[in-house]
Order: structure tokens, then sequence, then C-alpha cells
């Protein structure tokens, strides 16, 4: 069987389609539904059904997904295990992050890939930013080698190891009514409309808890602009609004006393074998947040 059209099979998975796929795999359209076609051939049946109704795995394409997921896991076993005898680091490494860390100085994430790539090695670093939410189910689905976000909760397979704080405020648009406002009580927060955190557990204990909450975000960024637009008040990391405030955009809502702090977290999978690339990366990472 040839592995280059499993992995183009795989790939067209997913990306959710051919169209989908020309960008990943770099190859027109007709290329991967010829490349498709010739491995449907070898097998002997279809993989899938595409055209007007669009993309669907058949029953055995499903099966052949799994058992190629499977072979390639058994690969990047052997390379790994080939690669061991070797000083050099080589491979893939993919590591997730949290959205809008870049200017936490507590966050030394740069310095730890530049550690990384003093090295000997022949690796390429894919870094996907996400939700806390989805950097773990990526971790467990083992898309991702690790992660670094703050992770409300412990789940039981995976490994949290802590690598630094970050402080989080109120805050409150220049187009808001309580902006004016110049010490607004918290009956006024409460009553007001807020952006909630959709990755906050129900139970997370808040400085102040919104009675009102008509707008949901997954990213730090989304809470800006519910500010921003005045319609919403909001919990945001100091150091990202750092530049809003500076510019009379945004203000801090009693920033000495409503504020609490979160601990930002590496994880991995608790029961995955990790490859030397991955170690060396973990190394390098808690090396530089020791200080």
């Amino acid at each position: 069987m040839d592995l280059r059209l499993l992995r183009i099979f795989s790939t067209v998975v997913e990306c959710g389609g051919f169209t989908a796929a020309q960008a990943e795999l770099n190859k027109s359209q007709s290329s991967i539904s010829t490349q498709i076609s010739a491995l449907e051939l070898r097998l002997g049946y279809r993989l899938c059904e595409r055209g007007r109704g669009g993309f669907r795995l058949t029953e055995k394409g499903q099966h052949i997904l799994k058992a190629s997921k499977i072979l390639f896991g058994a690969l990047d076993a052997f390379r790994d295990e080939a690669q061991g005898l070797s000083a050099r680091l080589v491979g893939d490494l993919y590591l997730g992050l949290a959205d809008n860390i870049a200017t936490l100085p507590a966050a030394h994430i740069d310095a730890a890939i530049a550690r990384f790539y003093r090295r000997e090695h022949d690796m390429r670093l894919h870094i996907v930013v996400n939700s806390p939410t989805e950097l773990e189910l990526a971790v467990i689905d083992g898309q991702l080698d690790m992660a670094v976000a703050y992770f409300s909760r412990p789940l039981p397979t995976l490994a949290y190891h802590p690598l630094y704080t970050e402080e989080i405020g109120i805050f409150c648009g220049r187009r808001h009514p309580l902006f004016a406002v110049d010490r607004p009580s918290v009956e006024q927060l409460k009553a007001s409309d807020w952006i909630k955190h959709g990755f906050l557990p129900a139970d997370q204990v808040l400085p102040v808890t919104p009675d009102r909450t008509s707008a949901i975000a997954h990213h730090m960024e989304a809470v800006v602009h519910g500010v921003l637009a005045g319609t919403h008040l909001g919990y945001l990391p100091a150091h990202y609004a750092r530049s809003w405030l500076e510019n009379g955009q945004m203000r801090a809502i009693h920033p000495a006393t409503l504020r609490y702090e979160v601990q930002h977290s590496m994880i991995t999978h608790a029961g995955r074998p990790q490859s030397e690339a991955v170690r060396a990366f973990i190394d390098d990472l808690l090396a530089e947040h020791q200080h």
C-alpha cells in the first residue's frame, strides 16, 4: 500500500473535502481526486462519496481512516525510536498556546523556542492558538504534543506543570455608560451587561458575578470587541488591555481590589510516550520559567 496515498486520504478527511485540502496538500482538486481514485482502485472499494451532496466517508472509508491513524502512529513511534540513536532532533512538534500571551511579561514562550532552536535539530514547529478547552481536547486526541494556557480544572488524562500567573481585571469601554462614573458600585457592575468567557466553569469564583451576560467569548480578543463596543463589561488580562488603557479607549474598574490571578500551565498527555524532541522542548520550557 502506498503510504503517500493514505496520507493524502487522511489529509482530505481532516480538511473536510477535496476543495479544502488543496492548500494543505499544495495540489489541484483534480490531482487529489485522481490519487484518491488510485487508492480506491488498489483497495477495491470506495472510500468516500463526493459530489453535489458534499464529501462523506463510506463505512469502509471510516475503517481505513482509523487503520491509517494506527499505522501513522506506529511509523512515528519507529521514527522516534530510530531518531533516539542520534543526537539530532528530527520530526514535527505541535505546540498549542492561549491567545494574546505575547504581551505577558511572565510568559517566556519566545525564550523557550529560542533555547530549543539552539539545539541540533531538523525540526518543524507547528504553533496553534486556541481556547483552553480546545487545547485540552487537542492534546487528548493527539493533535498537539503539549499546550500552555489557563486550565480551569484538571482532567485525569492530562499532566499539568504550572509555569506562570496572569492578572485579570474588569474593563469598561469608552462608549459604556459607566466609563464616566468615577467609582461605580458593585451593584452597578452586576446590573450591567457582560461578555462572558465561554471556557470558564459555572462555579468559577469572580470578584463580581454579573447578573446579565448577553454575549459569550471563547478568545480574549473577542472580549475586547465587546468591551470596546461599549455594550458590555468584561474580564481581561491587565497586560493585554494596557494599549487600550493608554489611548483612552478603556478603563480598569477598581483595579486594586476587583482583580484575580490565574495559573497558566503546560499540559501533556499523561499516558502517551513522548518523542525525544517533545521531551527536549518541555525541558526548555520549564527551564525558562524557573527564574
